[in-house]
């Protein structure tokens, strides 16, 4: 049946590959288990085939095609996501949607209509050269597409002040896994139900996203920076609510053993943003606000390292393996999910540090982002550990199951536990779209 669909799909005019090189291209995605593998020269999947369509047209004639023969596809973006959701363990074949690269921007109306295939970096580059900016930056940033960021419900550096996708999206173009292409019209508030939200987050489970429009915003004339110390977690955190107050465009808070990796200090820090209109005044009444001490230059340090990823790549060939895990928790629990989870974490055998910051706030709560490496003796073993003991920790000290990195294969025994009586729902949802199961297969369900 794979034959027939690559020569059907080649002969209706989209680019399609079976070479050995593109198929090695898209046998994965970021997940950290895939790089040992690699480097032991072992694929951890492979699809029959990889296309490259063009067109949300060429997107729906690929889907029409494999619909037809019952052949599971798999979408990529920029292969950046780290929960295991693009990997085609089925085979099949493997969709790109790099090739919807178009940017439109309309000043007037202050909008940008992107391809999905359209890379963070390049968007917010073309923005800046036009005066404005999206605001929306994630660690992956040069290699994340926009796609990816409405499939994985994607959260950015500036989220406490602008929002995360959801908040930027305007309206969406989507392919639906039998080709009928669904799209909506872009005005700046509708009733009746947001059915393009069933896309946000669904990680190609419900169809293919192949154009978004999106806010944007001036280019903010003022840009002040504030960084403050503490001895302990809850002093930081609860500067970091009364903060809020103050409309901050960025904060984080780093515990002892990453503000001593980025800043060479044993304290905990807080570092904020404030920006736009009147950031000088938020700036002064936000050192009145804060008890920790007033530092200079921590927040000018990780803004100029935000986007160094390098040490994964230094470390992983040495034996060692490194992830992290972000969970959203309400205010009143975020001591506990803080404590009780480094605690899980540094109990699994073979860990050798873990550490967290708190990366993205809001009016009722906060995100808590746990890094881990560790050298163990078994590698698969030790991860399934750390992610199951810090997972089932969250969950019970009131903290979630994922903030923005998503569900994909990795964090789908818990989903249930997350959503509850929406679980069957989904399942419902995924049974009436996507009658034949092609669309990422494993994934979420």
């Amino acid at each position: 049946m794979i034959e027939k669909a690559v020569e059907e799909i080649k002969s209706a005019g989209v680019e399609i590959s079976t070479n050995m090189e593109d198929r090695i291209a898209y046998c994965k995605d970021y997940n950290p288990l895939h790089l040992p593998k690699l480097l032991k020269k072992e694929f951890p999947a492979l699809p029959h085939a990889a296309a490259f369509p063009k067109t949300t047209e060429e997107v729906s004639k690929v889907l029409q095609v494999a619909n037809a023969y019952g052949v599971p596809v798999y979408v990529f973006g920029g292969g950046s996501g780290v929960i295991d959701a693009a990997t085609p363990y089925e085979g099949g074949i493997a969709v790109s949607t790099l090739g919807l690269d178009f940017v439109e921007i309309d000043e007037e109306n202050m909008l940008v209509r992107a391809g999905a295939g359209v890379v963070g970096g390049r968007l917010e580059k073309i923005l800046n050269h036009r005066g404005f900016t999206l605001r929306h930056s994630p660690q992956s940033l040069y290699c994340s597409t926009v796609g990816g960021w409405v499939a994985t419900a994607a959260s950015g550096q500036f989220s406490t002040g602008y929002g995360n996708i959801e908040n930027l999206l305007i309206s969406l173009t989507a392919v639906l896994p039998d080709g009928e292409v669904v799209v909506e019209r872009a005005t700046p508030r509708r009733a009746g139900p947001d059915l393009k939200r069933i896309f946000v987050g669904s990680e190609g489970l419900l169809g293919v996203v192949t154009e978004a429009v999106m806010k944007i915003f001036p280019l903010p004339e003022e840009f002040l920076t504030l960084s403050v110390e503490y001895e302990g977690i809850g002093d930081a955190v609860r500067d970091a609510k009364a903060l809020m107050q103050l409309k901050p465009a960025l904060m984080r808070i780093f515990d002892d053993e990453e503000s001593l990796r980025y800043f060479d200090s044993e304290s905990f820090t807080l570092i904020a943003v404030f920006e736009g209109k009147g950031a000088s005044a938020r700036l002064e009444e936000a050192k009145k606000v804060v008890s920790g001490e007033v530092v200079d230059g921590r927040a000018e340090k990780w803004l100029e390292k935000r986007f160094d990823v390098s040490d994964i790549s230094r470390i992983v060939p040495l034996g060692f393996i490194f992830d992290t895990i972000e969970v959203a928790c309400f205010w009143r629990d975020a001591e506990k999910v803080y404590t009780e989870v480094l605690k899980a974490i540094r109990g699994v055998e073979g860990t050798v540090t873990a550490s967290a910051h708190a990366s993205h706030f809001y009016e009722s709560g906060l995100c808590f982002y746990f890094t881990f490496a560790g050298l163990p003796a078994d590698i698969e073993s030790y991860y399934e550990e750390v992610w199951r003991k810090a997972v089932e920790t969250s969950l019970r000290n009131g903290g979630n199951l994922t903030h923005h990195h998503g569900v994909g294969r990795l964090r789908k025994r818990w989903l249930s536990a997350e959503i509850g009586g929406y679980y069957p729902l989904l399942r419902d949802l995924k049974s009436i779209l996507d009658r034949r199961n092609i669309l990422n297969r494993g994934v979420m369900l």
